[in-house]
């Protein structure tokens, strides 16, 4: 166990033995052993007791104290990572044993989970890459298997600061060169892509080299994401660089291909890359790759991750902000596909992700030009929001609908109960518009009345009742099949839905043909008791000859093409 106060952890190890005949040495660490309880932390015990250490007795404790980092303990942590960051600061002392504190690092990274104790070991390897990139690619290439986890974790970090990557691939493209009978990798398009990767840390390297490095990692979303990734992680620190950021858009293709691949890390790596390829780069640069990755930014507006969440939307709003005039016609339609994800992650539990939502959204009023809804925005009116977008182009409410529905079963309560407060508002110009899409909408609805989160599963029911009130009462859809007749004279059999759409029923109509159609008796338009009643158990695979009444959806029944005419009873 390292605490702060066991000077016990700093003594030598058993292998080695002090000067017994320097009596002036052995009285100074008398003194300070006995002094050593008394120190406030590890920090000023490792400062006390460094000087007197042997190098090897330095490393021992280096490496002790990455170990403890892996302890159930907080305070063994805690003491760990201050004698570290105390380490750190001379170096030239302490750090000289470089393939056994790598072997040290790679041994324990993986156990190692509380944040500020793997920030200190990640300083740690930052600070060895720096002074000696050979010793350390060196030895972490000698790790078996060479990509293991723990290693792919400690390339990704010496990957992730320029000077310590431009040094990596530096020692890498050297040791690739000398070892070309054997691989330093898994498989040969690894060790290839590594070697074209080191060709980016040149400052000199032209854009067409950049699109030919890229073929080959193409092939790595097949066999190895791992190895993307840390492609990836390549691409994202060069694109610090000015000169390299605007040279990377011959990638453009090919980086956003991998939003699609449904790994929340490489995605992440990707925005990164666009992120800092936008910064360098001037509006009439910017604006076509604006335009494209505006598109394919939105579903990612819906991602689990609250982290990508985050990003995607903070990204959507620079990419609005980085068109130019030219483009502004398309990106305006593009904006609007993402209005209504912006609004519902207003109610995001995550308060950043809901924050970063609000500036996108006031982002896209600026671009569309709509007053009202920066009005809103600016005075923190949200409540008003749904509305204003309703009453903003109403020939959209059908659109809106649609686009409303798969948040209904997003993952958070919040989001969920926000589109059915909004669905309640859009839904209602489709009484006169699309009865059918109405009634659509009130069975998706009325799957929420079951939802676990009780503000919702009530909303859902209230607003169920609402929009039904909506729905004509006298609707009935009817479809005859003249094959359901027993035999030639009798009345015809029909499928015969109500208005809520939630009865099936078959029923023989009276009635009497009429210039080759039949004419239903009257008490068979109305709504409620019809005689006959029974439930249809099979699928109806008949075809249709004509249909009567209002249909407000299409039934799930095979090849229906319909005539429809509103009310009940009358001729068909």
């Amino acid at each position: 166990m390292l605490c702060p106060d066991d000077s016990s952890v700093f003594l030598p190890s058993s292998g080695s033995a002090w000067p017994e005949d320097n009596l002036q040495h052995q009285r100074v660490w008398g003194a300070a052993s006995t002094s050593c309880r008394s120190l406030p932390s590890t920090s000023a015990t490792t400062k006390v007791f460094g000087k007197y250490l042997q190098p090897l007795e330095r490393t021992d404790i280096i490496l002790t104290a990455i170990e403890a980092m892996t302890d159930a303990s907080i305070s063994d942590k805690e003491g760990a990572s201050s004698m570290l960051d105390e380490a750190m600061k001379d170096p030239n002392s302490w750090l000289t044993d470089v393939p056994k504190i790598m072997s040290g690092i790679h041994g324990n990274l993986e156990h190692i989970r509380v944040a500020p104790a793997r920030h200190s070991v990640d300083s740690l390897l930052l600070l060895l890459t720096n002074r000696c990139p050979r010793e350390v690619v060196k030895s972490l290439l000698k790790c078996s298997p060479p990509v293991d986890s723990a290693a792919l974790a400690m390339w990704e970090v010496m990957f992730s600061r320029l000077q310590p990557l431009e040094k990596v691939l530096r020692e890498l493209r050297i040791e690739l060169r000398n070892q070309r009978m054997r691989r330093l990798f898994s498989t040969v398009l690894e060790d290839t892509c590594i070697l074209q990767l080191t060709l980016l840390a040149a400052s000199d390297v032209r854009a067409k080299e950049f699109a030919a490095t890229y073929n080959l990692w193409r092939s790595l979303r097949h066999q190895s994401l791992e190895m993307l990734s840390l492609v990836l992680q390549g691409l994202v620190t060069l694109s610090q660089r000015p000169e390299t950021a605007r040279k990377m858009r011959v990638l453009l293709e090919d980086i956003v291909e991998t939003l699609e691949s449904g790994n929340e890390d490489i995605q992440m790596k990707a925005l990164l890359v666009f992120r800092n390829m936008l910064g360098h780069m001037r509006r009439q640069e910017a604006s076509p790759i604006a335009l494209q990755l505006a598109e394919k930014l939105l579903p990612l507006f819906n991602h689990e991750s609250s982290q990508l969440r985050e990003f995607s939307l903070r990204l959507f709003r620079e990419v609005m902000q980085k068109v130019a005039w030219r483009h502004k016609r398309q990106m305006r339609k593009n904006v609007r596909q993402g209005l209504l994800p912006l609004f519902f992650h207003l109610s995001d539990q995550s308060q950043s992700v809901a924050k970063a939502s609000g500036e996108a959204l006031l982002a896209a009023a600026e671009l569309l030009k709509w007053k009202q809804l920066r009005h809103l925005l600016q005075t923190q009116q949200t409540w008003r929001i749904g509305e204003c977008l309703v009453v903003q182009d109403r020939s959209r409410a059908e659109e809106y609908c649609h686009q409303s529905l798969p948040h209904l079963k997003d993952a958070q309560a919040t989001v969920r109960e926000a589109a059915v407060r909004f669905i309640g508002l859009a839904a209602r110009p489709l009484r006169d518009q699309s009865p059918e899409k109405l009634a659509e909408i009130c069975r998706a609805l009325k799957a929420l009345e079951k939802d676990v989160e009780p503000s919702v599963s009530s909303l859902a029911s209230q607003t169920v009742l609402i929009l039904r009130q909506l729905i004509p009462q006298h609707t009935l859809a009817a479809v005859v099949f003249d094959k359901f007749s027993p035999r030639p004279g009798f009345p015809p059999k029909v499928a015969v839905f109500d208005h809520n759409l939630s009865t099936v029923a078959g029923f023989s109509l009276g009635g009497q043909r009429a210039k080759g159609k039949w004419q239903p008796p009257k008490e068979a338009g109305l709504p409620g008791e019809l005689p006959d009643a029974l439930p249809f158990q099979q699928p109806l695979a008949a075809q249709p000859t004509l249909t009567w009444g209002v249909l407000p959806t299409e039934p799930q029944l095979p090849h229906w093409t319909t005539k429809t005419r509103r009310g009940g009873g009358g001729k068909l």
